[in-house]
């Protein structure tokens, strides 16, 4: 099963610097020849493997990682590579390495196209992230309207992507959706409450919802 990385990485200093921005560049590179030796099938360009690094727009110290993997096991496997052990300490100049997250979704979030000639999230000038924790019994009942109210949402966000996912890895009586949508301007996602059958969407979903986390992001690498 094709699943997404999310991983957030935090900057040393108030922002990501040029000289980070460098390290994480050659990281990749380390990653890209390690995808020709051992994963020969999937893509040898970045973007068609979904791979880019998003910097928050509301907290810049905050990075988001995204990269897509044949499966979880894959990406285990070159978390524990001789290759990734050799570049992660490497970053420690750059990203407080202790405050990284990694969660996995079930889904190609950062496809290197859309649908219907969307732009994908990879060409979005921004993009939010959406985390959205719900009841483990009521994953289906969510499922379903989403499944109802999604066309909304992808409606006023054209010409860009609307993604979304589940959360591989489990927290008790808890799951969680990702949904990340592309935007010319974060003020544009705020528009969206006050769009034609928001109401609509809104109620398919709400009462579902234990919490929720919304962060917007640009591309910088």
């Amino acid at each position: 099963m094709t699943v997404t990385e999310l991983a957030w990485l935090t900057a040393a200093s108030e922002t990501i610097t040029a000289a980070g921005k460098e390290a994480t560049d050659r990281a990749l590179n380390t990653q890209d020849e390690w995808f020709a030796r051992n994963a020969p099938s999937l893509p040898k360009e970045r973007e068609n493997r979904g791979v880019g690094l998003f910097q928050q727009v509301e907290d810049p110290s905050v990075n988001v990682l995204t990269a897509h993997w044949e499966s979880v096991d894959q990406h285990g496997i070159w978390l524990e590579s001789p290759e990734n052990k050799t570049i992660f300490p490497g970053l420690k100049d750059h990203f407080q390495l202790e405050k990284t997250i990694v969660f996995h979704y079930d889904a190609e979030l950062f496809g290197p196209s859309g649908t219907d000639g969307e732009l994908p999230l990879l060409r979005s000038p921004f993009i939010s992230v959406n985390r959205i924790s719900i009841a483990a019994g009521d994953r289906e009942a969510f499922g379903r309207g989403w499944d109802k109210a999604k066309g909304v949402l992808e409606e006023f966000a054209k010409p860009y992507v609307v993604r979304a996912g589940w959360r591989v890895e489990k927290e008790e009586a808890l799951e969680e959706f990702v949904l990340c949508c592309g935007w010319t301007t974060p003020e544009r996602h705020g528009e969206f409450a006050e769009a034609e059958g928001f109401k609509k969407f809104s109620a398919a979903l709400s009462h579902l919802i234990k919490s929720r986390d919304v962060k917007h992001y640009h591309r910088i690498l």
